[in-house]
């Protein structure tokens, strides 16, 4: 499980195209997260125990290099960027059956990926990240009328 956590992402593509192989690998960390809180169970993400974690891009954003921290080492230091929230989330949704996938987007005005988590039982995507942005600070997203979907658990 920890030689997992350790994987480091090139993100070498400066036409602004994401490889399927990053999705393919993301999803992966989620199944892993999944087995994991199976055996080790976290509050829910979006319930009143995990209302101290945030979103926060990693210190080398835009620089080339991603890495994916698990769902324990968010829940301890308390933030995340957007591919760990997606961990985190998917892996709680996997752990008691329900499907998901991670969404992967290209903002073409910033030329920065964003990813985002579609539940397959339903289509509904949760974006775990503006979640977070909005719980941090509602009065910067009162444009934004539902932030995210929320959840079932």
């Amino acid at each position: 499980m920890a030689a997992l956590w350790g994987i480091v992402v090139r993100l070498a593509s400066p036409s602004g195209r994401l490889s399927q192989p990053f999705q393919t690998l993301l999803n992966a960390c989620i199944e892993a997260a999944a087995a994991e809180l199976r055996r080790r169970p976290l509050p829910s993400f979006y319930g009143p125990e995990c209302r101290h974690i945030r979103y926060q891009p990693e210190p080398w954003a835009g620089q080339g290099v991603e890495e994916f921290a698990d769902p324990y080492t968010v829940f301890e230091r308390g933030w995340g960027d957007c591919d760990d929230l997606i961990i985190f989330r998917g892996g709680q949704l996997r752990s008691v059956g329900l499907p998901c996938h991670a969404r992967i987007l290209h903002q073409t005005t910033t030329n920065k990926y964003h990813t985002q988590l579609t539940r397959d039982f339903d289509r509904v995507v949760e974006d775990p990240s503006l979640f977070c942005l909005y719980r941090q600070n509602p009065d910067q997203y009162q444009r934004i009328r539902r932030p995210c979907h929320f959840p079932l658990l």
